[in-house]
């Protein structure tokens, strides 16, 4: 079932990650290329895509400026840097963790972005 799932995430993430229209479209349309060639049927990915186009974009991203608690602890808001994925990528996580501590280097950087609410997915 998890396979089922993933191409209603991608759906997602497009309509999170494009501002314009037609940038969704054309990277919802790429995306599906991908799906068919990965042997999924062509009208399940439609049916998938289909069910984020009538999402508000607004209410997927959520607003950035709301705290949230997790186990207790507060969390405000994070930062993703987002890849697409490709083999040499592999290693993106571990080096952008093992270098975030050169945030705190710059003093306007640090009001800015905190390297703790940094993530890589």
């Amino acid at each position: 079932h998890v396979c089922t799932n993933i191409p209603q995430g991608v759906a997602g993430r497009i309509k999170r990650v494009c501002s314009e229209e037609s940038e969704c479209f054309e990277h919802k349309l790429s995306h599906s290329q991908h799906f068919v060639h990965r042997g999924y049927n062509l009208d399940f990915i439609t049916t998938e895509f289909n069910k984020c186009d009538n999402l508000d974009r607004l209410e997927l991203i959520g607003d950035p400026e709301i705290s949230f608690t997790v186990e207790s602890k507060e969390c405000g808001r994070r930062i993703p840097l987002v890849l697409d994925f490709h083999p040499s990528f592999a290693g993106a996580t571990r080096a952008v963790n093992k270098h975030k501590h050169l945030l705190d280097l710059d003093d306007s950087l640090k009001d800015v972005v905190s390297k703790d609410k940094i993530f890589v997915t």
